[in-house]
């Protein structure tokens, strides 16, 4: 056996399929071998790991870090550390920036400026939007991972630039831009709640002088996500579009994608940790720190969307990590409505699943289907990601599912540290002990030791 550049010994592998005690041999980057008390070749480093668990490298579907828009919330060089230190080695980065990713130009300019900053490897959805319908082939091209779409015609005051390209204006544009990614074989992913119906929420809720966490959860209901739904149901299946719908809030929604896809829609449901972690009833008192969209919902739709995950409806997991300022949240006090919607998430999502583990509400070959196998496969990164097989990234999460530990902002990489107070002060059993990119350590144990610009740009197979 060639010379190993890096041997983590005595640790299980974990796949979505199983475990298997043995030595993981990296070398040039790659998963050359496991070994299984045989001798371990000449190499660079061997860290013992045993009693740990060694998991592929996680992806996560859902993120906006917006560099190089977004200000000071979060750039890529601090976004991708707070990736490492949750146990991500690849994000995958929605298009929403200053200017959103609607072309092929963008596409290359974004590479260029995010690659120098990058800790983890990085993957770039493309816009899918009224402005951009002929751009979506050269996008693709260049190497869009996947298009997103909001739909509505609406963007935040004074980001009208992020949502450029971004936004459909009516159904005909919505149609035929299903009809333009299909042909891509990109997967189309939408935010599913109706523009109508949003507007019409909020103007009955201020009508009705109401302003807290509520009526914002009651302007965005559960039934607005089943009709939007519907709608590019019925759109990605007349196309042949690979519909993504993106953070799904809960089981009734779920369950009715799930019934879709058992009808023969092919459809993929992402949802995130706090649907799963938190439910409307215990984020009241965190008022416009718990503002997203769409809103979390409901106990009860939290436990059955924790009956759909048992099932295995859900296909993966992101974190849908959107940081804003502490000084941009604190006006929702008042008026809920002066808030925008968004929290960290890159630095808590791994250590939740971690902790479901550990309480047994899942296994971690569920965490592996969730946020690495079943990402790779769909995102056509598979196998370079997603697995610990020979040949693959050598792409690895350490975990320890022994002890526990406090989550706390103050210990976060994250710009958005300050406003991050979804699960501030919870206790969490297990942990990430080290993240690996390319068969290098590029966290280990509370520190980076990995290199600004060590990440890469991914791009996928042809589908």
């Amino acid at each position: 056996m060639p010379a190993a550049d890096l041997v983590l010994k005595g640790g299980t592998l974990v796949s979505a399929s199983g475990r298997l005690e043995a030595d993981l041999v990296i070398k040039d980057g790659k998963v050359l071998a496991w070994m299984g008390g045989e001798l371990i070749p000449s190499v660079g480093e061997v860290i013992d790991v045993r009693g740990k668990f060694l998991l592929p490298g996680l992806i996560d579907s859902h993120v906006h870090i917006r560099y190089p828009g977004g200000g000071e919330r979060e750039n890529f060089a601090s976004g991708t550390r707070a990736a490492a230190s949750g146990g991500i080695t690849t994000v995958l980065e929605h298009p929403v920036s200053s200017p959103s990713v609607y072309s092929a130009e963008i596409f290359s300019d974004r590479k260029r400026v995010c690659e120098p900053h990058a800790y983890v490897d990085f993957g770039l959805y493309g816009s899918m939007g009224s402005e951009n319908l002929d751009s979506l082939d050269e996008l693709a091209e260049a190497g869009a991972i996947a298009f997103k779409c909001f739909l509505q015609d609406i963007a935040t005051p004074g980001r009208e630039e992020d949502y450029f390209g971004v936004t459909a204006t009516d159904e005909g544009v919505m149609y035929e831009m299903f009809e333009r990614v299909a042909a891509t074989g990109r997967p189309a992913a939408v935010h599913a709640e109706s523009n109508d119906m949003v507007l019409h929420g909020m103007k009955k809720m201020q009508a009705a002088g109401r302003n807290d966490i509520i009526a914002h959860h009651d302007s965005r209901t559960v039934a607005n996500e089943l009709v939007s739904c519907a709608t590019v149901l019925e759109m990605a299946k007349a196309t042949g579009a690979r519909l993504l719908v993106c953070h799904v809030s809960g089981g009734t929604v779920v369950e009715f994608l799930r019934s879709a896809r058992d009808r023969g829609y092919n459809v993929l449901i992402e949802t995130c940790p706090h649907y799963l972690f938190l439910s409307l009833e215990e984020v009241v008192e965190l008022g416009p720190y718990a503002k997203i969209n769409p809103p979390i919902r409901t106990a009860e739709e939290r436990d059955h969307l924790w009956r759909e995950l048992a099932r295995g409806s859900v296909d993966f997991i992101g974190s849908d990590h959107a940081p804003f300022y502490k000084e941009e949240k604190e006006p929702g006090w008042e008026e809920i409505w002066k808030a925008p919607s968004g929290a960290a998430g890159l630095e808590t999502t791994v250590p939740l699943m971690i902790d479901a583990a550990v309480q047994g509400r899942l296994e971690l070959e569920d965490l592996v289907r969730l946020m690495a196998e079943n990402t790779a496969r769909h995102f056509d990164l598979w196998p370079k990601k997603g697995s610990l097989s020979p040949g693959s990234d050598g792409d690895v999460v350490v975990v320890d599912l022994e002890g526990e530990r406090p989550v706390s902002r103050d210990a976060m990489f994250t710009q958005g540290a300050p406003s991050a107070l979804l699960y501030d002060g919870r206790t969490l059993g297990g942990q990430v002990l080290m993240t690996i990119v390319r068969g290098e350590p590029v966290y280990r144990e509370g520190r980076i030791t990995g290199g600004e610009g060590f990440g890469e740009l991914v791009l996928p197979r042809n589908p």
